[in-house]
């Protein structure tokens, strides 16, 4: 069964979604969306019924709803206060990779259809000879559930065969790897899927941006320019600014172009 991921144009890219009960990598440097695309998935199964976890060394609530809110997803909130959504905060010198409290929270999330893990690598490095038996048997945990999103810090180097990132990396369903190739490049932003275990999925570099309101977008999965226009007239006279944001929206989001974009002139203000 397939179950969409939340992230626009990715699921035309991955042969209609990710599969359920699969483990999926997310491979980046700092910067490149890995935190944007973990709450993402999370919230495309709240959106639909699902409760999820965030598990993460660097944010607590007030910090992941803190940037829930800079993408409009002031939604986050209300899901966290009403108990669908639950963020649980470690500090990384504190916890190993089979650690008593990360044990219980897999184990125990019985109400959880969907978790990220952000990020994996503090649990894993420095690696030793176990930690390939210890992260196959947390994956399969984690496949109990309807989906698990675990993001990797990429080396600087770019080195994807060191062991901190090549365990995860073999022993995940599904890879995607982010990058972030600098101010000045034609794409700033490029997803690529490394892997997609059992499933066809496109080959190739993809250029995605981050937007307010839907954060991460893979370009090229665009609506009619026609249907763009009839969207954009109900909001009337916007600054220039806003109406390319605007119109860049209603390309890729189809039925939800309106609900984001009233959510962007709310965000400026206007």
């Amino acid at each position: 069964m397939r179950i969409k991921s939340g992230i626009y144009g990715l699921d035309e890219l991955l042969g209609g979604g990710f599969h359920s009960n699969s483990v999926v990598v997310v491979v980046g440097t700092s910067g490149t969306g890995k935190t944007i695309f973990s709450l993402q998935t999370l919230l495309e199964g709240l959106r639909n019924g699902s409760r999820g976890i965030y598990i993460s060394f660097e944010f607590g609530e007030k910090e992941v709803i803190r940037l829930a809110k800079s993408l409009g997803w002031d939604e986050i909130e209300d899901h966290i206060n009403n108990g669908e959504l639950e963020v649980r905060n470690f500090y990384a010198e504190n916890v190993s990779l089979l650690s008593t409290d990360l044990v219980s929270i897999v184990n125990g999330a019985s109400k959880a259809d969907r978790i990220a893990i952000d990020s994996f690598t503090p649990l894993i490095s420095p690696i030793d000879i176990n930690a390939r038996r210890d992260v196959n048997w947390l994956f399969s945990k984690l496949r109990e559930k309807e989906l698990a999103v675990v993001t990797v810090e990429e080396p600087l180097s770019g080195d994807l065969g060191r062991a901190d990132v090549s365990i995860p990396v073999f022993l995940a369903d599904t890879v995607i790897n982010l990058k972030n190739l600098g101010y000045g490049e034609p794409f700033n932003r490029t997803i690529q899927i490394i892997k997609h275990r059992a499933s066809w999925h496109a080959e190739g570099v993809f250029p995605y941006k981050i937007l307010p309101g839907l954060g991460i977008v893979v370009e090229g999965y665009e609506m009619e320019e026609e249907k763009v226009e009839e969207i954009l007239k109900k909001f009337g006279e916007l600054p220039e600014n806003i109406r390319k944001l605007a119109e860049e929206i209603a390309k890729i989001a189809g039925k939800d172009a309106e609900r984001y974009i009233k959510l962007l002139i709310e965000r400026y203000e206007i």
